[in-house]
């Protein structure tokens, strides 16, 4: 296994689906949400339209299809069936633990997830002793998501680098998104975008395993 140079100031994982396999789990969530709303969307189509999109933005994705505000109990249903997916089936992407524990430069998770959503997910797959809290940027403590480069700009500054000299790993489309316009070198695993879009946006590297990070 070979890993990161040390020429980068810091490199920046992101969580879902790059961390801990949780996306397929978001979109299962969201699916049946969509359901108990009368929208029918097939998982496809699910997971390229709300996949990597902060849950405040999906909630507006939905009511602008539904035309009207969702009903008062959509959001603790939809973190319902989330939370239990996850307690019953969220694990770590395989060999995400090795990398971390070789890893000899700084290094910091980057997420749309809100904080309770993040310590959980790392908790729960055994990732956080990897990550103590000053190294943690989520949307909430943030103040700002995904596909707004932003996010990684104040994760950048708060571990003191220039974001030029530094590595992002993402997947999903506002991610990546993110990750470019930042000005940072992306590598790509197991990217939802087609291998055309992430040429277009600049992506150096896609990987599939983390044995060949």
């Amino acid at each position: 296994m070979s890993f990161v140079p040390s020429s980068y100031a810091a490199v920046f994982f992101d969580c879902d689906g790059v961390l801990v396999d949780s996306e397929a789990l978001a979109g299962r969530a969201i699916y049946q949400s969509l359901m108990d709303v009368g929208l029918s969307l097939t998982m496809e189509e699910v997971n390229e339209k709300y996949i990597g999109q902060s849950f405040r933005t999906c909630l507006g994705m939905i009511e602008e299809q539904l035309g009207h505000p969702v009903p008062d109990d959509f959001i603790d249903n939809n973190r319902g069936y989330y939370w239990t997916l996850m307690e019953k089936e969220l694990v770590p992407m395989t060999d995400v633990a090795t990398v971390l524990e070789a890893m000899t430069i700084p290094y910091a998770v980057v997420t749309n997830s809100q904080t309770k959503e993040l310590d959980f997910k790392l908790k729960k797959t055994n990732l956080e002793k990897y990550f103590p809290t000053n190294i943690r940027f989520d949307t909430e403590s943030v103040g700002v998501a995904k596909p707004n480069p932003e996010i990684y700009l104040r994760a950048a500054a708060g571990m003191g680098v220039d974001i030029k000299q530094c590595l992002i790993i993402e997947d999903s489309l506002p991610g990546l998104k993110a990750a470019t316009g930042s000005g940072a070198t992306v590598w790509a695993y197991r990217p939802h975008p087609s291998p055309a879009e992430l040429q277009a946006m600049g992506v150096k590297r896609i990987f599939t395993q983390w044995s060949e990070f």
